[in-house]
């Protein structure tokens, strides 16, 4: 259903562009005073890769500029662009409308920070706006597309001024939907930050599980991709990689993304119990090198360990699970239950890693040693053999 969203008293409308060939597709720019800015815009809000908040570095300098002058805000302020499904203006009334109609492409693309501190200011009870009377807005206006890849293309482009990272065009592309619906139903599924700067609640707290972080955990488990002798250290050497790989295999991958509730239960449990198991074969496991004894929150599994194990211990641990998935054209199934599987050997991986560790003496060097991760997968897979399974 369309929302017509009008902004009254517009001070500049001019169209400075309309494709050639018959396409309906047209630029417009309009000046208008901040007091007119639509608190509509609030609902199309969703086209914009960034969660805007108003605590930022970026909100606190435009704050700043809007406050101390506001004369000069329309000339320092890149303003706002938005997609509309259709725009239209009445020269005898000033009056400008926007159609909008689909939330994924079409909105506010670019100026979201812009658009909340303005809001914000407007809204001081102390002031109620009243200084910034001299304050106006560019706003730039694109209309007639309804192609959603099209659109991403557009928003990339027009942030490149701070780049956008992946993860907030995959979002935009709608590519984490299947794993929203497999995550649905967990206790920490709204913690979980698709695109950046994502927040939590009003309070301006951000989601703290990045969908990077849990891609890195899935690509893990890629047993087509990875094989007893070829593993996926990617996954810890760098999160942007693991994004990558999963981009790049989304149609192959999205098929392991049934296996992510117990694949992130499995990752807690790791951090929950191997250093339990480490120090119950006679070690120390807080004095392993880059381990801290501090107390870390595990989400997925909603305990507290009494160590912060390093992620080099944890991911070649956890790939090696990866013999417990069972490929069957379209669909991933577990051999057996990965979490029990894991209580039942941890001791041989703890006593594996530990060993590692005191060679190495540098927990990032262990994560991107290929015979630590050989050595996990193989301590594995030969009790799945050994089981039949």
């Amino acid at each position: 259903m369309s929302e017509f969203v009008t902004i009254r008293n517009v001070t500049s409308y001019k169209k400075i562009f309309a494709s050639p060939a018959g396409k309906a597709k047209s630029m417009y720019a309009a000046i208008i005073n901040v007091h007119d800015l639509p608190v509509e815009f609030e609902n199309w809000l969703d086209i914009n890769p960034r969660e805007a908040t108003e605590t930022s570095g970026v909100a606190k300098k435009i704050r700043e500029s809007l406050v101390a002058q506001p004369e000069a805000f329309v000339f320092k302020n890149r303003g706002l662009t938005l997609i509309a499904n259709s725009v239209k203006f009445d020269t005898d009334t000033a009056k400008l409308t926007l159609e909008m109609s689909d939330p994924s492409i079409h909105g506010l693309l670019d100026g979201g920070h812009t658009y909340k501190v303005v809001r914000s200011e407007l809204a001081n009870s102390e002031n109620s706006g009243e200084n910034l009377k001299g304050a106006f807005l560019r706003i730039d206006l694109l209309e007639g597309f309804s192609d959603l890849d099209e659109v991403v293309d557009i928003v990339e482009a027009r942030n490149r001024s701070a780049q956008v990272k992946d993860q907030s065009l995959e979002e935009l592309r709608n590519h984490f939907e299947v794993i929203k619906d497999v995550l649905k139903s967990e206790a920490y599924s709204d913690r979980i930050a698709y695109k950046e700067l994502e927040l939590l609640d009003e309070s301006d707290a951000k989601k703290d599980i990045d969908i990077k972080e849990i891609l890195s955990y899935l690509v893990c488990f890629d047993a087509e991709q990875f094989t007893d002798s070829k593993h996926p250290i990617i996954a810890y050497s760098g999160k942007a990689r693991a994004l990558k790989h999963y981009v790049a295999n989304r149609d192959r991958l999205e098929k392991y993304t049934t296996l992510l509730p117990k694949i992130l239960q499995l990752v807690d449990t790791i951090k929950l119990e191997l250093p339990k198991a480490y120090n119950a074969g006679g070690g120390k496991f807080g004095r392993l090198t880059g381990v801290l004894s501090a107390k870390d929150k595990l989400p997925f599994i909603g305990a507290t360990s009494e160590f912060q194990t390093p992620a080099g211990f944890i991911y070649p641990v956890l790939a090696s699970f990866r013999a417990l998935v069972g490929v069957h054209g379209k669909t991933c199934t577990w051999k057996s239950d990965p979490v029990t599987f894991f209580l039942e050997y941890k001791s041989l991986l703890a006593e594996a890693i530990g060993e590692q560790a005191i060679e190495f003496r540098n927990p990032n060097k262990l994560g991107k040693d290929n015979a630590t991760w050989r050595l996990c997968y193989a301590l594995i897979a030969l009790e799945v053999a050994k089981k039949n399974l």
